[in-house]
């Protein structure tokens, strides 16, 4: 009987270089749990998104790093046919690990390790924006270009502190934008601070940001923050990072399978915490993708 084939890429910088200090413990794991073991040292998103996509030779493909591999990962994974696609496991060393938290995956990576050996998966559901496919979340306007604008060395220094500080910061410049699209026969016009299209739980590490999302339910979360008075504003947004009802008539929160958004200028998007297409946007529920849990 053949042995079963692994790839592990990984992310050297991401999460305090937490993965390079335990590389050998990983390996070891993997190898006991009946995997031939190959490793790759990313270089970058992109070299992560054709490495992913070169993988129909093993069966297992794991990534360790955070949201933004994972997103590179899935976008190279789904240029593979169905039939050849390897099953994606995760080893969360990023500093929100929004996917992670979604499917309860342990935050010690020994342990991670483990729950990948046991070979139980699930197929969870990717959302699609024009030709790109994201796992969390997709956004557009206020606070969502800020993890591409933090630097690496401070995010892994503050963790998650480093995204709130340049959120903060990017605040007084920000411009909002009016968006135009129809749902159910209802057509909206309106100005607005923040887009957002949500398939997880959590958000840039807010836990329970729309908390009937579901990754298995076939339907994106929409939601739009209108504009409104400043005070007004920053009573909504903490109000929906922390979990809070978002019914109120600030907010658009609908489900959907297929939204298409038009802006009055081009804008560009952010897809879990990477950056994505520029408007106009077609966003839709994707296919499926096989991921242990």
């Amino acid at each position: 009987m053949s042995q079963k084939k692994l790839r592990l890429i990984y992310n050297p910088y991401a999460g305090r270089r937490r993965m390079v200090n335990q590389l050998d413990e990983v390996i070891r794991i993997f190898q006991e749990g009946g995997y031939e073991v190959r490793v790759h040292r990313t270089k970058s998103p992109e070299d992560i998104e054709h490495t992913a996509a070169q993988s129909k030779d093993v069966d297992t493909l794991v990534i360790a790093g955070g949201d933004g591999s994972v997103h590179q990962v899935v976008n190279g994974l789904m240029k593979i046919p169905a039939e050849k696609r390897p099953v994606l496991g995760i080893l969360p060393v990023g500093t929100a690990n929004d996917l992670a938290y979604a499917i309860k995956l342990p935050k010690s990576i020994p342990a991670a390790c483990k729950v990948i050996v046991q070979d139980k998966t699930f197929e969870m559901d990717l959302g699609k924006v024009n030709e790109r496919y994201f796992v969390n979340v997709a956004s557009a306007g206020m606070l969502t270009d800020v993890s591409t604008k933090v630097d690496i060395r401070v995010k892994n220094s503050l963790g998650q502190l480093a995204y709130y500080l340049k959120g903060i910061e990017t605040l007084p410049s920000f411009r909002p934008f009016h968006v135009e699209f129809a749902h159910e026969g209802r057509k909206y016009s309106e100005d607005a601070l923040l887009l957002l299209a949500v398939n997880g739980l959590s958000v840039g590490g807010f836990r329970q940001l729309v908390p009937r999302a579901s990754l298995i339910d076939g339907k994106l979360d929409f939601l739009l923050v209108k504009l409104g008075g400043w005070p007004e504003t920053m009573r909504l947004l903490l109000k929906v990072v922390g979990g809070g009802k978002v019914e109120c008539d600030k907010i658009i929160h609908f489900q959907t399978e297929y939204v298409r958004v038009t802006c009055d200028r081009e804008l560009s998007s952010d897809l879990d915490g990477e950056l994505g297409p520029d408007s106009p946007w077609e966003i839709a529920i994707g296919p499926k993708i096989k991921v242990l849990c």
